[in-house]
């Protein structure tokens, strides 16, 4: 009856949705049919904002999600070759089923063995990050006069978080080989995962952000006649269009981030407005199940509790000893999303359950593409004063109001930013 009753409030709301288009959607982000699979924005780095006068660089704390990969598992692979393989044998499929067909193959079979692992692209991203970084503050990362630089770099125990580590350390000491570096991962970093929030309230949040995807996905019938043969036994046995349009989508928006394989099916399989009205559903799902969606809000961001208390003591440490210079952490879109949100990110902090118009203030492609990243940037005059400036994806950012109120441009007192997150403890 509840999953009944989720289903028809999500109806509701869909059937008071005012359109957006495709070239409105294009505007929000050129390559959001990558959705959480985009590759990292580089394109969007904005240049930094000169320190106000007598501060200068001396701490970052920063948090990363991994680089560009493969799916997770096999699954998506797998059930895509299922159905387009029992087609093609039975004579079903049309020309452009075919070239999928041929296509999928080839990527299920690059994809073998390798489920969640760091693609090279994903390699690549963490060190031109670690290298930007470097050229950046290069104050923080000065060995000059026998000066120590101690970074301290930890991962969850997941091999593509632990080989983004490894991307980004290996182009820092490339850089400066007298580096001081600690890399650790451990499920003793705890901090790092943040899925106790989320899975509190899984057995109702997760039906819910299914029935509003099921809810706001486009009419299936011109997608499945572009694939399948009129009168198709296998097409006429798939259990839920909607299902299989949208897995489509998803399955075919991982090539973003192994564009080795040299395929996006995405071109041929949508039209422009399928694929936004696709993406608007996914969004939507996302959003309700990971971000700060309204009725999940408390759950989904208190699984961050632990990340803020570790970045305002080590930033604490930092300050007080001057014995760390640089706090590298790499872990997962579910830890990334939530600290966007508490840290007031305007791209990421909206509260709402108006789903219908959630797509143009909360994109999950630009909240957490691939490589991620969070920036925390020290800076302290002679007079012992610290300013902070917060990045996200590389670009400056200026807080949300209630989170706390530059100094100047984009820094703000450390004291202030500090307050505020102990508030959210």
């Amino acid at each position: 009856m509840k999953r009944l009753t989720l289903f028809a409030l999500a109806l509701v709301a869909v059937l008071g949705l005012s359109a957006q288009n495709a070239a409105e959607t294009k505007l929000l982000d050129p390559l959001y049919g990558f959705e959480l699979y985009r590759p990292y924005p580089v394109e969007n780095i904005t240049p930094q904002t000169p320190a106000p006068k007598g501060y200068k660089p001396f701490y970052i704390s920063h948090l990363s999600r991994h680089g560009s990969r493969w799916h997770t598992s096999s699954a998506l692979y797998d059930s895509q070759l299922d159905v387009l393989r029992r087609a093609h044998e039975a004579g079903e499929l049309t020309d452009i089923g075919e070239r999928y067909y041929a296509e999928w193959s080839r990527a299920a079979k690059d994809a073998e063995g390798r489920g969640g692992e760091l693609s090279p692209l994903g390699a690549e991203q963490h060190r031109d990050i670690a290298r930007r970084m470097y050229r950046n503050y290069p104050e923080i990362f000065s060995t000059k006069g026998s000066r120590r630089c101690f970074v301290d770099c930890r991962s969850t125990i997941v091999p593509r978080c632990i080989l983004s580590m490894s991307a980004a350390v290996t182009e820092l000491v490339r850089l400066n080989p007298e580096l001081d570096v600690r890399v650790e991962s451990s499920a003793a970093n705890g901090y790092l995962k943040a899925y106790a929030g989320l899975n509190s309230v899984k057995q109702t949040s997760i039906p819910y952000s299914d029935s509003l995807r099921r809810a706001y996905m486009p009419d299936q019938r011109a997608f499945m006649k572009r694939l399948f043969r009129e009168g198709s036994k296998v097409a006429a046995s798939i259990e839920s269009t909607n299902d299989f349009m949208f897995d489509t989508f998803l399955a075919n928006a991982i090539f973003g981030s192994t564009p080795h394989v040299g395929i996006n099916p995405q071109q041929y399989l949508f039209t422009e407005e399928e694929l936004a009205a696709v993406w608007r559903a996914s969004n939507i799902r996302r959003y309700a199940l990971t971000g700060p969606s309204k009725p999940f809000a408390d759950a989904v961001l208190s699984g961050i509790k632990p990340l803020v208390r570790n970045i305002v003591e080590t930033a604490d440490r930092a300050i007080a000893t001057g014995d760390e210079q640089a706090t590298l952490r790499f872990a997962h879109d579910v830890t990334v999303i939530p600290l966007v949100a508490i840290l007031g990110i305007p791209c990421g902090n909206i509260v709402t359950d108006d789903f219908a118009n959630v797509g143009r203030y909360w994109q999950c492609n630009r909240v957490t593409p691939m490589a991620a990243n969070i920036q925390l940037v020290f800076y302290r005059n002679k007079q012992g004063d610290v300013l902070v400036k917060v990045l996200h994806n590389e670009c400056e950012q200026v807080l949300d109001a209630s989170v706390a109120t530059p100094m100047c441009g984009v820094y703000y007192r450390w004291s202030d930013l500090r307050a505020y997150l102990l508030s959210r403890l």
